[in-house]
């Protein structure tokens, strides 16, 4: 496959993109594959963001997300050098400064934070980004109080599609709820770890409670 058939087949994949994680995983282990064409594929993402409704952006920055995880795990850092050199722009574009984007800040800030923890991004970069969106809050805030503001109205099939696409995303959220820290080196049980770390000190009454239940439990016992 050449440049320009790997640009038309991204194309139409991001083009379909919806809430569906197997769907953006598939999206980006197709440009993993065709890495040898990675500058070409990610013009393609800031094509596709451009060109694209409000809606399927917020789709594109979740697969920017599962797109820079994915190459980090495969020792691939192409995509993820593009993405934070052309981060702020991506970000302008899912947020414009027309207030047409402002149902998506609160993803936008989701999907930092996500960035962050996996160490995809700074919390430096982080912060810069969540100013220039509470800039655009006040901004949004303040027009809108004007008496020659026109409320923008949504067409009632943008808003069903908007309202099940974030369903699926918080089930998926949901789902990783459960899921175990991988083992590292300095880990060799995380799940333990993570437990202990949010485990309250010890006090009077947990000593109590445990007394309590060594009574129940000695007179359960028959000897």
């Amino acid at each position: 496959m050449d440049a320009f058939e790997a640009r038309l087949q991204f194309t139409n994949r991001l083009s379909k993109l919806g809430a569906s994680a197997q769907a953006a995983k598939a999206c980006a282990q197709f440009a993993l594959k065709h890495r040898e064409f990675y500058e070409d594929l990610h013009s393609c993402i800031l094509e596709q963001l451009a060109s694209v409704p409000m809606n399927t952006r917020v789709n594109l920055l979740y697969f920017i997300e599962i797109l820079c995880e994915t190459g980090t795990r495969q020792s691939f850092d192409g995509y993820l050098k593009m993405i934070r050199q052309d981060l702020f722009p991506i970000i302008e574009t899912v947020v414009p400064s027309d207030g047409s984007g402002a149902a998506n800040t609160g993803t936008v800030r989701r999907v930092l934070g996500n960035l962050v923890e996996k160490s995809i991004i700074s919390e430096e970069t982080s912060s810069k980004i969540d100013k220039m969106l509470s800039e655009r809050e006040i901004e949004e805030e303040n027009a809108a109080d004007e008496p020659d503001h026109k409320r923008r109205k949504f067409d009632e099939k943008i808003i069903n599609q908007r309202m099940n696409e974030d369903r699926e995303r918080h089930k998926r959220l949901r789902e990783n709820i459960w899921a175990v820290p991988v083992v590292t080196h300095d880990s060799t049980h995380p799940e333990f770890d993570q437990f202990w770390e949010t485990c309250s000190d010890l006090c009077e009454d947990d000593y109590e409670i445990m007394r309590e239940e060594n009574e129940i439990l000695k007179a359960s016992v028959v000897y």
